[in-house]
């Protein structure tokens, strides 16, 4: 069983980085009061007693290493099924799986870099693997204390 604590930084399922602020008794039930670092940084009730479905701590730099490794092996998936991608997109996306979000991660990398026409994603399609992508790299700047700026570049580079 995970132990969460005020001040800590957390992975929320669905809105990534976040810390829990407090701890509140309403309705019968007690809530951590999450807080979430992109946006507008809206606070979120997460049920103490499902906590760890909602939040997960972050990745240490051994996770964060073996996550990485595994990238390398990810190989490109692309469906031309427009609707048969975005619910693979949206299934991953929701899953609040790390290893679901390297994956999108990952097939940002091959948006970015393969310029032979392999991978066509419409707006839709990049708004989903690029807010994934983002929510691991704002952990893994965390993680390996570099400069959110450069982060996806140092990513990039680790799972080529």
């Amino acid at each position: 069983m995970v132990e969460f604590h005020k001040g800590q930084q957390v992975i929320h399922c669905r809105d990534g980085l976040a810390v829990i602020v407090d701890e509140i008794f309403m309705s019968g039930k007690t809530y951590f009061i999450v807080k979430t670092v992109r946006g507008d940084g809206e606070n979120i009730y997460v049920p103490i007693d499902r906590a760890e479905a909602i939040i997960r701590p972050l990745l240490n730099v051994k996770e964060a290493n073996a996550l990485l490794e595994r990238g390398k092996t990810i190989e490109v998936e692309y469906n031309p099924n427009t609707k048969q991608r975005r619910d693979s997109l949206k299934r991953r996306l929701g899953s609040g799986d790390v290893n679901d979000s390297i994956h999108l991660l990952k097939q940002l990398y091959f948006y970015k870099t393969l310029k032979d026409g392999s991978v066509k994603y419409g707006p839709v399609d990049l708004d989903m693997i690029q807010y994934a992508s983002n929510n691991l790299l704002d952990e893994l700047a965390i993680v390996f204390n570099i400069d959110r700026e450069k982060i996806e570049e140092f990513v990039f580079k680790k799972i080529a």
